[in-house]
């Protein structure tokens, strides 16, 4: 039969549209690719100070919002795309992980209201009746503009799980090793594999763990030392397992802009807008350790004199000082917290000045209250250490994230089947 030109064209997009171009082989990370894109957050509905996780197939939803500086009506649109255990894009085409749409159209914005800084606020809560997963694993939510895919206004990592194993133990102690055993703390745990068939526990079983939701000292591939009958053993005494412990987070209360407060020393409005400078910062490496509640690296977003959380608070820059020290002279530093996603991003890299030998950082914040510290990047291996600056004491309190992957027989990727959060003062 002799197809007509309309026809074998029609024939030609549906057969291209079902291949997958190769992907690249890079690392999705959360990124804000527009300087107009603030505070871009996720969370589980209901609070703020949940993880980004969720259950596949339950009633639990995620939270995306992010504010937008241009203060005009943009057309946003979000994708989601699935990645390796290790953060890597994956293979897979979108049937293949989600139901529904491969993009869609946010539609909820509002104008911010009282406030010195105008912006336009945008949310939208995902799974939902237009997109929602089939699978579990690692995804990346996508936003960029409706009219112009290729302008990205940001990146930002969620997971979902289906609890299929469970953990016989899970716990943290000091280091094993002699010479971390006063800076380093250590997590052990035996996983339950009965509900699981795994034929390479070299390849096909993989572990992740993350500090107070930082991706810049996270332990990716973590296989098992111990193959037994029906479980699995994580005991290892070399390191492989150990975090630096760290030190209490430091902290900064805006949610007022009317008061004064530890550790502020100036607020004052210059061409309309909010200016706030801290006190000068001190190293904490070198002092004995101190308890101080905190809330590990998390931020709320909150004004106190507003009526609402997404459209009243307001925007300040904030002003930082960090003195230089031999430790880390030459170094790349940066502040770190949930308001940085966890990692090393450039917005919150401090700039140096050789004449006062200093280390500064100017950025905005939203009103609320924030955790943070500094963190130091290894030009070897990328990852970031508090100890130079922070200090480290085996004593702190931390909470950690165990993820499990597994690659079952007939799967075509790892799945995310059992998740265990552990605190280092509950679960010792």
């Amino acid at each position: 039969m002799k197809l007509s030109p309309v026809k074998l064209a029609l024939i030609i997009i549906i057969v291209f549209a079902g291949i997958q171009l190769p992907a690249q082989n890079y690392l999705f990370t959360d990124y804000v690719y527009q300087s107009n894109i603030k505070f871009p957050e996720v969370y589980k509905t209901g609070s703020d100070q949940t993880n980004n996780i969720i259950e596949l197939n339950s009633n639990q939803k995620l939270i995306f919002q992010f504010d937008d500086w241009d203060n005009d009506l943009k057309n946003y649109s979000y994708q989601v795309i699935h990645c390796n255990p290790d953060w890597t894009v994956s293979d897979l085409i979108h049937m293949q992980y989600m139901r529904g749409f491969e993009s869609y159209n946010i539609t909820e914005s509002h104008f911010a209201q009282n406030v010195t800084q105008l912006y336009t606020h945008y949310q939208f809560t995902f799974p939902n009746e237009f997109m929602s997963p089939t699978m579990s694993g690692n995804f990346i939510m996508k936003v960029f503009e409706t009219n112009d895919p290729e302008k990205i206004a940001f990146t930002r990592r969620f997971m979902v799980v289906e609890s299929v194993l469970s953990f016989t133990e899970a716990k943290i102690r000091y280091s094993s090793r002699v010479d971390l055993r006063n800076t380093h703390q250590e997590l052990y745990f035996t996983i339950n594999t009965d509900n699981i068939i795994c034929q390479d526990y070299v390849n096909d079983f993989k572990v992740n763990i993350i500090q107070n939701n930082r991706w810049d000292n996270a332990i990716y591939g973590l296989t098992p030392q111990y193959i037994l009958n029906g479980e699995v053993k994580f005991n290892y005494t070399n390191g492989e397992s150990s975090f630096a412990a760290g030190n209490q987070y430091r902290y900064i209360d805006i949610k007022t802009l009317r008061l004064i407060a530890e550790p502020i020393v100036d607020i004052r409005i210059e061409q309309g807008k909010y200016h706030i400078r801290i006190r000068d910062e001190v190293l904490r490496n070198f002092k004995n350790y101190q308890f101080r509640q905190d809330i590990n690296g998390r931020f709320t977003v909150y004004n106190q004199d507003g009526f609402t959380n997404t459209i009243d608070p307001d925007y300040a820059t904030l002003y930082f000082t960090l003195p230089n020290n031999e430790s880390y002279k030459g170094k790349d530093v940066y502040m770190i917290g949930e308001m940085s996603y966890g990692t090393l991003v450039d917005q919150y890299k401090l700039n140096y000045d050789s004449y006062r030998d200093v280390y500064w950082l100017s950025v905005p914040f939203k009103q609320g209250y924030y955790n943070y510290m500094y963190s130091v990047k290894d030009p070897k291996t990328g990852k970031g250490d508090v100890t130079p600056i922070e200090g480290s004491y085996s004593e702190c309190e931390n909470d950690y994230t165990i993820m499990v992957y597994v690659r079952r027989p007939g799967d075509i990727t790892h799945k995310l089947i059992g998740v265990r959060y552990l605190n280092s003062l509950v679960d010792r």
